[in-house]
């Protein structure tokens, strides 16, 4: 196996971890658990936002895989699944840097009645947050597969 490859597994690994991560914050949110909750969600914030820079300085410095099948495959199969991977991403990101403040500055710093209202909100966004993300991480995992074992360059 070659070093590209190890490291394409690393990267699946990590983001995939930070997910069921997430799902932990989430199941000690349900709970009630607060403290649990909060450090659970900043770890997966965490790993997801250098994974996020990682990614970012990779596509700047090596530039981008290429897809190996047809330009009709491209254009009907991979182009729809990677723009969809894109919005969910994007989305992601947006909502959960969002709520991540509004979990760490509003909620932790605000009066009882600023928390209270913050609160609803921030549930809100929080479960729309597990969609998106479940989103990008089954798209991301289509669209390696796409580019690495089903199609490739």
């Amino acid at each position: 196996m070659d070093l590209k490859s190890i490291l394409w597994y690393a990267v699946l690994t990590s983001i995939t971890g930070a997910y069921f991560v997430a799902l932990a914050g989430v199941r000690s949110a349900k709970v009630h658990d607060v403290p649990h909750h909060a450090r659970r969600m900043i770890i997966a914030c965490t790993v997801i936002g250098i994974w996020l820079i990682a990614y970012v300085l990779k596509q700047a410095l090596f530039g981008r895989e290429r897809f190996g099948g047809t330009p009709q495959q491209y254009w009907t199969v991979y182009l729809p699944v990677f723009a969809t991977h894109m919005l969910f991403a994007l989305t992601t990101i947006g909502l959960g840097g969002y709520n991540l403040y509004m979990g760490l500055h509003r909620l932790r710093y605000g009066s009882v009645g600023a928390m209270a209202a913050g609160m609803a909100t921030h549930r809100r966004l929080g479960h729309l947050l597990m969609w998106t993300f479940s989103g990008t991480i089954g798209t991301a995992y289509l669209v390696y597969m796409m580019i690495f074992v089903w199609y490739k360059g």
